[in-house]
């Protein structure tokens, strides 16, 4: 199994990062036509068998899920999660759109 995965939190879905089995590493947020739409942060796994909470809210109801870290995809290097980021990048419009898109690596992990 990969040591790292990709971690989501939008307006209105959000991924808890404060995780004893969890070591954020690094947060982009991407940005579509200069408005932000997503933070990404790569964390390490430290924990084989931890839970991630994640909170959404639909329609005006929220719900919390935990699901296990086994269910995420994993990458082996930090240089491959990057690389996943990257094709977030790309593939969030076609190409005309794709100029409107950057992702920019924050100064601060979250946590």
């Amino acid at each position: 199994m990969g040591k790292y995965i990709v971690l989501t939190n939008k307006d209105t879905f959000q991924t808890i990062l404060e995780n004893e089995g969890l070591k954020p590493v690094e947060t982009y947020h991407f940005y579509f036509f200069d408005k932000l739409k997503a933070k990404y942060t790569i964390a390490e796994v430290l924990d084989e068998n931890m839970k991630i909470q994640l909170f959404e809210e639909y329609e005006g109801k929220e719900y919390v899920n935990h699901i296990g870290v086994k269910f995420f995809e994993r990458f082996e290097t930090l240089e491959a999660a990057r690389e996943e980021l990257d094709e977030i990048v790309k593939a969030s419009g076609n190409s005309e759109d794709s100029i409107h898109s950057k992702l920019v690596k924050s100064d601060e992990v979250a946590v």
